[in-house]
């Protein structure tokens, strides 16, 4: 199954054999055009080497179709605005005790292409100076971090205090969140900066392909599993286009590894929800939070495939099982805070919960068991033990959202 490899193709780039395939089962290539993603190429067996030849073969007879539509919409979009790449952005990095994760991560954010930006490393109730050492010593010998890279500390633990504290240091008014564990494309903040062209936007996502497919793991998560990538289209989301069920499926939008926000929505929203995600018993689900909150509110999202990250997946099948049972937890918590804090009505919650994701999760066994599903049982399994473990999860993360409040208000742990 693994491992595969994985690589761009820039069309508008003379073509180059790719070199040093040989420990590759198969290859897939990230085909792109003047760096907007088209779809991805297959090759089985590549060898050692894989030719001019064979590329532009293959690239005919998969993506014929759609390069030619790639191209044709290029030249009738009008939307490619370069003055909107002026608006300067804060890049906000939430990390907690991955400095190896994180060197790769800025090294990728300081090679962006684009005018203005700022990156504001948020560090999240660590247990060591490794990561404000690392910031520091970025600063003093690396030219591309002066007068850009900055550190901020967080002494709440929770992925959601970070983010809120990201937003507090940032002084640009679009804000950027990525994870540690990616790598960005060179152009990332610059599709961000189109998108935000429209000022009825008030959300961008973009498109999470994988840094690597080394492991059977990392290609269960990504092609059975169904990864993190929303597709190689742009969509935009319009609260008036949406009814409840389309707004609590908010997953469809983006991932929190990738996506930005006006600051001024932020603060009118009230900021993330700091008893979602990971470092708290939700496990997750304040991205979600976020995206849903935005459209409920009366914002217009946009997912823009061209702000591309490489995200690094999970290469141990015990560690992608409790991703997958984090995933089904943070779901169900995310759900029942709708239900409990924010919805009125609370029917079309239980109608969703029930009648889209319990049933869609359920479907999935009988599916694998005619093997029209790719996903092993096992692992679907993890998801729906995920979904019992909600309730539990969702009573323990705000009573201890609660006790951390009060905590701050008493002194013990800084506001």
């Amino acid at each position: 199954m693994s491992p595969i490899g994985v690589f761009d193709w820039e069309l508008s780039e003379p073509i180059m054999p790719i070199e040093s395939c040989g420990r590759f089962l198969a290859v897939r290539l990230l085909v792109r055009l003047n760096g907007r993603p088209i779809a991805w190429l297959y090759l089985d067996r590549p060898g050692e080497c894989i030719p001019v030849e064979r590329l532009r073969r293959e690239l005919v007879a998969q993506l014929g179709v759609a390069v030619e539509r790639s191209v044709l919409r290029r030249r009738l979009d009008a939307s490619e605005q370069s003055a909107a790449e002026t608006s300067a952005i804060s890049i906000v990095v939430c990390t907690r005790d991955r400095t190896d994760s994180l060197a790769h991560c800025l090294d990728s954010l300081l090679s962006i292409r684009y005018p203005s930006f700022e990156i504001v490393v948020v560090d999240n109730a660590p247990s060591t100076e490794h990561t404000e050492a690392l910031v520091a010593e970025l600063g003093r010998t690396d030219a591309r971090a002066r007068g850009v890279l900055r550190y901020a500390q967080e002494q709440r633990p929770g992925l959601d205090w970070a983010r809120n504290r990201g937003l507090t240091e940032a002084h640009h008014d679009i804000v950027a969140y990525t994870d540690d564990d990616v790598r960005v494309d060179p152009g990332w903040l610059g599709a961000i900066g189109r998108a935000f062209a429209d000022e009825d936007v008030q959300l961008v996502t973009g498109l999470v392909v994988p840094a690597e497919l080394e492991s059977d793991a990392q290609v269960i998560f990504e092609d059975w599993y169904g990864g993190m990538g929303k597709g190689m289209r742009p969509r935009v989301f319009r609260p008036e286009w949406l009814d409840e069920r389309a707004r609590l499926g908010a997953h469809h939008l983006g991932v929190g590894a990738n996506m930005a926000l006006r600051r001024s929505w932020l603060h009118r929203l009230g900021g993330f929800d700091t008893a979602l995600d990971v470092g708290t018993p939700s496990h997750g689900g304040g991205d979600l939070d976020i995206m849903h909150r935005t459209l409920a509110a009366g914002g217009v999202a946009r997912y823009e495939p061209a702000a591309i990250v490489r995200h690094y997946h999970r290469r141990q099948l015990k560690d992608l099982r409790r991703q997958l049972r984090d995933n089904g937890r943070a779901f169900g918590v995310f759900l029942l805070s709708r239900w409990r804090r924010h919805e009125r009505p609370r029917v079309p919650v239980i109608r969703y919960a029930v009648g889209t994701w319990l049933a869609w999760l359920i479907r999935r066994v009988p599916a694998r068991l005619r093997k029209r599903e790719r996903l092993p049982i096992p692992l679907q399994m993890e998801e729906l033990i995920g979904l019992v473990q909600s309730p539990w999860a969702w009573r323990s993360t705000y009573a201890h959202d609660r006790r951390l409040r009060a905590r701050a208000s008493d002194g013990v742990l800084p506001e």
